[in-house]
């Protein structure tokens, strides 16, 4: 009888770790970052609750080559990479909390959680 509890249960488990919402992936808070078009500058946008362990190509207007001035108010670290697709060498790491030098410049992002 008690195997049976224990087999239960353990199934259980099994089937509530597989069905884990997407959300549970997802850094909670927000991320800002700057970008210019040339007559407008220094202007901010923000990416909310952003999903975990996948790439983000950064939203940019035309006229907009790369972000800047990223401000990282999750509680997951991001990871800011100088290419579209995450696929060049990780380019500068910010923890949750803290901001990069707004010299850095960045296309895509990735956060850890």
């Amino acid at each position: 009888m008690r195997l049976r509890t224990s087999v239960a249960a353990a199934f259980g488990a099994a089937v509530l770790a597989l069905t884990t919402p997407a959300s549970a992936y997802a850094a909670d808070g927000v991320f800002s970052y700057g970008f210019n078009t040339g007559n407008q500058l220094d202007q901010r946008a923000a990416l909310f609750n952003p999903p975990g362990k996948q790439c983000i190509t950064l939203k940019l207007p035309n006229g907009a080559d790369f972000a800047y001035a990223a401000l990282n108010r999750t509680n997951a670290t991001v990871t800011l990479f100088a290419d579209d697709d995450c696929s060049s060498d990780a380019f500068y790491v910010v923890p949750p909390g803290k901001a990069a030098p707004k010299k850095v410049l960045v296309r895509s992002v990735l956060f850890s959680r």
